[in-house]
């Protein structure tokens, strides 16, 4: 199997300079806080969500068939989403997106069902966001200036984003009421399709292909050496997302915290994740790609020590250590395999890339269940930090099939449409 198509850019070499769209301070920040309000919007749903249920008197085992609803659509999503992006452009993606999100939030305050209303609500939102992920991704990386540095923004507005949403929806559900709150989410859907919206279409960002084409060239593309490496880093990096959404609250809980407590320290891991986007271009020059992922993957595997520790101060720093360690290794997989791309397939290659964040997304928190049962949370989080570094050393073992990589660098871009 060949490592790398001889017309594909090389991380070695660098990025071309016809890839990148010049005068794009103001498109950047139109990118940036789209991503921003539209994960507010997500995240304000997540929790209203349930919260109706229980406001309508739904039993538990329906209100937890309500909070899986958004993975139904959001892995096929993610699969179509590159494909999708390569054929109509990364505009036309976000667009889509943003619209349902729009269509989640108005779900939700109006259909006259109410339940049904709320199921329409999670699959919309579930596909908005399989879908926005690999534009929002691509469309930032083609940006002028410091590739890494764009993506390291972009992650710490999009964490950012998820954090008020999450502290939010409680407040807001008290202060407004539900169908205000509902609203509020379509009115920042609205806010981010307008944003979409003023972005300039780039130039050669669709393939020229027919999407049968494009869907044609994933398992080509899943197979390529660069593409399962960086697949099996973006697993790396989602697993303390899962256990942040899963068991750090819950063994904090264990520890003595309160709910509000848990709450609280659980917020630690997104915001080591904006820390880590914000210092991402000074580390990347640094150590270059190869190193970041070995520092990052290390530093998760004693995050992960550590959070098992009997001591919520402890527990807490772990947490943090693991936010740290996600946002850079977000960073290098997402630049990476930018680097590694053309624009007539970056968003297929981004978008395969994430089918592995997604199925580790999945699979950890059924693991860590699996794993709490006869050992307790404590031996459970430190096997995961051990299968860390097993991972780590098989990341290891496969750099032989890589090109030389090296830290980017920031070059011009190319034209608008």
């Amino acid at each position: 199997m060949e490592v790398m198509k001889p017309t594909r850019p090389s991380l070695h070499a660098g990025t071309p300079r016809s890839d990148r769209v010049s005068s794009s301070s103001g498109l950047l920040r139109r990118v940036l806080f789209g991503s921003w309000a539209f994960n507010v919007a997500y995240l304000l749903l997540a929790v209203l969500v349930p919260l109706d249920a229980v406001r309508l008197g739904l039993a538990s085992q329906t209100i937890g068939l309500l909070a899986a609803i958004p993975g139904v659509l959001q892995l096929p999503a993610r699969i179509l989403s590159g494909p999708l992006t390569d054929t109509w452009g990364e505009r036309t993606v976000l667009l889509v997106t943003f619209g349902l999100a729009v269509l989640a939030g108005l779900s939700a305050m109006w259909w006259p069902a109410p339940v049904a209303g709320l199921i329409l609500a999670q699959l919309a939102i579930g596909a908005a966001r399989g879908l926005f992920w690999t534009a929002a991704q691509a469309y930032t990386s083609r940006l002028s200036g410091s590739r890494t540095a764009n993506l390291g923004r972009f992650t710490s507005f999009a964490k950012g984003g998820a954090l008020v949403g999450i502290a939010a929806a409680g407040p807001v559900a008290t202060g407004l009421g539900m169908a205000p709150a509902f609203a509020l989410t379509a009115t920042l859907g609205l806010v981010s399709a307008a944003l979409a919206w003023s972005l300039a279409p780039l130039a050669r960002a669709r393939s020229g292909r027919p999407l049968g084409e494009a869907l044609r060239l994933l398992p080509g593309v899943a197979r390529d050496p660069v593409i399962v490496f960086f697949g099996m880093v973006s697993m790396l990096c989602a697993l303390p997302q899962a256990l942040a959404q899963s068991f750090f609250p819950v063994w904090l809980l264990h520890l003595g915290a309160s709910a509000s407590e848990a709450s609280l320290l659980t917020a630690l891991q997104s915001l080591g994740m904006i820390a880590a986007g914000f210092v991402a271009t000074g580390v990347m020059a640094r150590l270059g790609p190869l190193r970041l992922v070995w520092l990052s993957g290390g530093l998760l595997a004693l995050a992960l020590f550590g959070v098992g520790l009997p001591s919520w101060e402890l527990s807490a720093g772990g947490i943090l250590a693991a936010g740290l360690a996600a946002g850079w290794l977000n960073v290098a997989f997402l630049t990476a395999v930018a680097d590694t791309s053309t624009d007539a397939d970056r968003g297929t290659r981004l978008g395969v890339t994430q089918i592995y964040f997604v199925v580790s997304m999945m699979a950890t928190p059924v693991l860590s269940g699996v794993l709490a049962g006869p050992a307790g949370l404590s031996r459970a989080f430190a096997v995961e930090g051990l299968l860390v570094l097993a991972l780590l050393a098989g990341l290891f073992a496969l750099r032989g099939r890589l090109v030389p990589l090296r830290a980017p660098e920031a070059v011009d871009a190319p034209r608008q449409a």
